[in-house]
């Protein structure tokens, strides 16, 4: 009876392996929330390190979307920002300097974005109503 059950456990344990190397979830269409808030998401960007930051208008730390949603839409000078998704992100400047932002940390802009490539660390918002 005991070899029964054992057999039994380890079949519904590797089944179970199986069902989860298989998903296809990633099949399903994505609805961006991005569009619902009035900005546009493009994944995978922050600021250019070496851009013109001076129309900073802000930084949050740690934040979830949601309140960086809030933070932009309360504020029409913001016409753009860019949300942390990695762990840490390091933007070094030429003169030595550099900007370090962690998970969650959203920097808010006006004026035009300089998008520079962040893979896995960062995605970029644009305003798109007024």
């Amino acid at each position: 009876m005991k070899k029964l059950f054992l057999t039994t456990l380890l079949a519904a344990g590797a089944l179970s392996a199986a069902e989860l190397t298989n998903d296809i979830t990633s099949e399903l269409p994505v609805i961006s929330t991005a569009e619902l808030h009035g900005f546009q998401k493009i994944t995978n960007v922050a600021q250019y390190k070496e851009a013109d930051w001076s129309s900073v208008v802000g930084i949050a730390k740690g934040i979830s979307m949601d309140e960086a949603y809030k933070i932009a839409e309360s504020n029409p000078a913001i016409t753009f920002f860019f949300h942390t998704t990695g762990y840490q992100m390091v933007l070094e400047k030429q003169d030595g300097g550099y900007r370090v932002f962690h998970h969650g940390d959203t920097v808010f802009f006006s004026g035009e974005p300089w998008w520079g490539s962040a893979p896995g660390l960062a995605d970029g918002y644009i305003r798109t109503k007024s």
